[in-house]
This record gives C-alpha cells, sequence and structure tokens, in this order.
C-alpha cells in the first residue's frame, strides 16, 4: 500500500504542472493564438482527461476522504479544493498568447479564483492520520481513507496520467520545436521582439529575459504576444505538431484507446460522486 505522509487538497487527484510543453486544449471557439481561428485543439486531446475532468477528480477524491474520516468517527474540517493555474493545456504551450493577462499580470498567472494563496493543509491529530493513512501489516483497519479514496475512484497514477498519451504529446512538441517551418516561424518572431528593442529568441524560453521592474515585464510581455500574433509563430507551430500527432497517433491507436477508455471510466466515476 503507498503511503502519504501528510493530506494535502491534491493529495490523490490530479495537480497538474501544465504549460510550456505540457498540453493541449484551447479555449473552445479560438484558435491556438486566441485570435479566433476555428481549429481549438490538438489531436492528442482526445486521448487525454480535460481541465474540468482532472478538476473533478481532485474534488471527487477530497470529497470520499472527508465522508470516509467522517464514518470512520474522525471528521476533518473539510479540504479546500484548488483549480489549476491555467485556463487550459494548450495555454503558453507555444508561448504567451493572452494579451490581456501579459499586460496585467506580465509571464505571472492570474490570481486564483478560489484563494487569495495556497490553503493551509488541515492538522491531523495522530488518531485522525491514523484513519486517513490506515495501519500497516494484518491489523484492521488495514486501509485508511486515502487509499480507499482511490480505489472507489479506480484511480492508479497510470490511469491518470495516460502515459502513452503524454509522452506523445512530448515527442510531438520537441520534434515540432525543430521543424523548419516553426524555426522559421520562430525567427520571424525574435525579429520583431528585436524591432521593439527586446533580444530574444524563442517565445517559449522566458527565464532569462524577464525584467526586474514590474512595468517593464508587463510591456514586454504583451510584446511577446504582439509579435507572436504578426508572426504566425503559433498558427505555424499548432497547424505543424497537430500534423506529427496525427501520424504518431495512427502508430499508437491500440494503446491510446485503451488508455482512454480506463481514463474515462475513472473521471466518470469522479462525476458519480460529485453528482450522488
Amino acid at each position: 500500500m503507498n503511503r502519504r505522509p501528510v493530506l494535502t487538497a491534491c493529495a490523490v487527484a490530479v495537480c497538474v504542472a501544465a504549460g510550456g510543453a505540457v498540453g493541449y486544449t484551447a479555449t473552445a471557439g479560438r484558435g491556438a493564438d486566441g485570435a479566433g481561428s476555428t481549429r481549438a485543439e490538438l489531436p492528442v486531446q482526445a486521448y487525454l482527461l480535460t481541465y474540468q475532468q482532472r478538476d473533478d477528480l481532485n474534488s471527487a477524491y477530497e470529497r470520499l476522504v472527508e465522508r470516509c474520516m467522517r464514518e470512520r468517527g474522525a471528521p476533518i474540517q473539510p479540504l479546500v479544493h484548488v483549480r489549476p493555474p491555467l485556463k487550459n493545456f494548450l495555454e503558453r504551450r507555444y508561448g504567451l498568447t493572452d494579451l490581456e493577462q501579459a499586460e496585467r499580470y506580465g509571464y505571472g498567472l492570474p490570481p486564483s479564483g478560489d484563494a487569495a494563496a495556497p490553503p493551509t493543509p488541515p492538522e491531523l491529530t495522530d488518531a485522525q492520520r491514523l484513519v486517513f493513512e490506515g495501519t500497516p501489516g494484518d491489523e484492521q483497519p488495514p486501509q485508511g481513507c486515502s487509499d480507499w479514496a482511490v480505489q472507489q475512484l479506480g484511480d492508479t497514477a497510470r490511469v491518470r496520467e495516460t502515459p502513452v498519451a503524454m509522452e506523445l504529446q512530448r515527442k510531438s512538441w520537441d520534434v515540432s520545436a525543430k521543424d523548419s517551418r516553426v524555426v522559421a516561424a520562430t525567427a520571424r518572431w525574435s525579429s520583431c521582439m528585436s524591432a521593439l528593442g527586446y533580444h530574444a529568441s524563442s517565445p517559449v524560453d522566458t527565464s532569462d529575459r524577464k525584467p526586474a521592474d514590474q512595468a517593464a515585464e508587463r510591456a514586454q510581455a504583451a510584446s511577446e504576444v504582439r509579435c507572436s500574433r504578426s508572426s504566425g509563430v503559433v498558427r505555424e507551430w499548432f497547424a505543424v505538431e497537430a500534423a506529427y500527432q496525427d501520424e504518431m497517433i495512427k502508430r499508437n491507436k491500440d494503446a491510446l484507446s485503451a488508455e482512454r477508455s480506463a481514463a474515462q471510466r475513472v473521471a466518470d466515476r469522479a462525476r458519480a460522486v460529485l453528482d450522488g
């Protein structure tokens, strides 16, 4: 049995570190660059849990843990649910794309609507921790509420993370980044930035160019979005990566379909918990 030493609001559910080269979905009805093109998602989306499904999985896990703890005579305060920081997985996959957000927050993200700061996990007494974690060996009850909740959902790291699909989207990003069409579009973006007085080689690497002054950061981030739009780098990269993904999906169709079916069953159980 896996042990979880502390209770957190996202203890077993899917708290995804998204962005950069990790993700897939654009806002419905808008294109990859946020400028109104019609295709709104990469092909691999069909084989990955959506942000909403992952959020449901978080919430269902928390609800089950709270119910279990209450029923076993060790009630805890309600867990404070924390939603993913981005709207979707495609956001920032090819650099900044939201002009309004860049003008307000620079390279940062808007504050969460759930809480001004990450919630503090509830303090557990020794008795509560025993109920939460369970007991080893043949003692009773051997299974804690944490593992019980995971079992009810049919949740495992492999099911939840759909490793074949996740590896496909990592590979497609890496391959597309080296494609001559994307390299050319990135060069156009860099030239645009240079004309505005900034020296930056790629819209996806901001680690070495974040200004210390907040006003300067916001201005620079907004310039990145404008250059992404004028250079077409996001549209080009999105189209190139989508084509690579189509080919990769054909070669891995059976494994991807099996993963998706298992993940969907978990998502459906989570939804049933929340609707119950």
